[in-house]
C-alpha cells in the first residue's frame, strides 16, 4: 500500500485520513497538543471557551449525513441561541438564523477527536521540512529528527503555511499565494458573577469587536460563566503587530463600552492570536493536486472559509487519491 503523510489534524486533515485509511497507510501530523485546528476549545480551571470556530452549518448532503450521525451519538447538537446585533451607536436588534447551526459537545474540538479515534495521529509534532529521497518524501521536525518516509505528502494547513512547507517543485505554488487570510483575536473572559446579558450571541458592528458569545449557554457546557469575544477581522489587521497585552486592554475597553454594567469585572482573562482566522479570498478549486510529485493540499480556503468547506475539500481530494492509489496498487 502507498504511504501518505497528512499535515494538520483539523476537520480537513481528519476527514482526508478517514477517506484514505482503507486505501493507504496514513499518518497525520499535528503541531498542536490537540485536535481541531481552528475548531478549538480551551479550558482554564472551570472555564471552557470555544475560542476558534463558534458553530458550523451544513449545506451539502455529505456533511449533513456526518452531522446526523454525530447528532445520533450526542456528539453534535443544534444551537439555537438568542442572537442580537450590537452597535455602540445604535439600539440592538434581534437577528434571525434561517438555517440550522450546530456545535460539537462538550467542545468544538470534540468532533475531530471523535472522528480521529481509529487513525494514526502524532500530536505535538511539527513538520519543519519535506525532503526528496529516492524512495519518496522524508519528513523532519525542527531539530532534524526523521518523522518518516512517505510516498505522498498532503498539507491541510492554511495556504500561507502550506506554501512555506511544501517543496518548491509543488506545481500549485502560485495558487497558494492567491489566498488572503485575515487575522482575529479571541478574548476569553471568565466570571464569578454571571453577566446579565439579554442575548446568548451577538454580531457586533462599528467596533473593535466582531462577535460575542456566552460559551456557557451552549449545550452541554460547564456552568461556569464565560464569554468568548472575537475581534473584528479588519481591526485585527491594524493591531496584529501590537503586544497581546495592548490588544487585550483595547478589547476589554470595547466590551465595557458596548456592555456597560451588564458585564462585571472578569475573574479570568486570556487572549489568543489567530494569524489565519478567515480566508477572505479563496480558490475556486476544490483542492490542489500535483500527481507527478505526489504532493497535494486542501482546506477551507479551497472554495470558502467555513468548517463545511474544509470537510468538502478533503472529501473530494480523498476521492481522487483513492482512485490514484487503486490504480497504482
Amino acid at each position: 500500500m502507498k504511504s501518505i503523510a497528512i499535515i494538520g489534524a483539523g476537520i480537513a486533515g481528519i476527514t482526508l485520513a478517514r477517506q484514505l485509511q482503507d486505501s493507504a497507510e496514513v499518518r497525520v501530523f499535528e503541531k498542536s497538543r490537540g485536535f481541531g485546528g481552528r475548531m478549538a476549545t480551551r479550558r482554564s480551571g472551570s472555564f471552557h471557551f470555544d475560542h476558534g470556530a463558534q458553530f458550523f452549518t451544513a449545506r451539502s448532503k455529505q456533511f449533513q449525513k456526518l452531522i446526523n450521525d454525530c447528532v445520533a451519538e450526542n456528539q453534535i447538537t443544534a444551537w439555537q441561541p438568542r442572537v442580537l446585533t450590537l452597535d455602540p451607536e445604535e439600539k440592538p436588534f434581534k437577528r434571525e438564523w434561517f438555517e440550522p447551526h450546530y456545535v460539537a459537545v462538550p467542545g468544538m474540538n470534540t468532533l475531530c477527536k471523535v472522528l480521529a479515534q481509529e487513525l494514526k495521529v502524532s500530536l505535538d509534532t511539527q513538520v519543519a521540512s519535506i525532503e526528496a529521497e529516492e524512495q519518496g518524501w522524508m519528513l523532519k521536525d525542527y531539530v532534524g529528527n526523521r518523522l518518516g518516509q512517505f510516498d505522498w505528502v498532503i498539507s491541510t494547513a492554511p495556504a500561507p503555511q502550506t506554501d512555506e512547507l511544501l517543496p518548491e517543485c509543488f506545481a500549485h505554488k502560485a495558487a497558494l499565494n492567491e489566498v488572503d487570510f485575515s487575522p482575529c483575536f479571541s478574548l476569553m473572559l471568565g466570571f464569578e458573577t454571571a453577566p446579565k446579558l439579554n442575548f446568548d450571541a451577538a454580531v457586533v458592528r462599528n467596533s473593535a469587536l466582531g462577535w460575542i458569545a456566552s460559551n456557557c449557554r451552549k449545550q452541554n457546557r460547564p456552568d461556569s460563566s464565560s464569554l468568548l469575544v472575537h475581534s473584528d477581522n479588519e481591526w485585527a489587521r491594524t493591531q496584529f503587530e501590537c503586544s497581546t497585552d495592548v490588544v487585550r486592554d483595547r478589547m476589554l475597553a470595547a466590551c465595557a463600552e458596548l456592555l456597560g454594567d451588564q458585564m462585571p469585572p472578569p475573574e479570568h482573562i486570556a487572549i489568543h492570536r489567530w494569524k489565519y482566522a478567515k480566508a477572505e479570498t479563496s480558490l475556486e478549486d476544490d483542492f490542489l493536486l500535483d500527481e507527478p510529485n505526489r504532493l497535494a493540499a486542501c482546506g477551507d480556503w479551497c472554495g470558502g472559509s467555513r468548517v463545511e468547506d474544509a470537510f468538502v475539500s478533503a472529501l473530494k481530494l480523498g476521492e481522487r487519491l483513492k482512485t490514484i492509489c487503486c490504480r497504482e496498487a
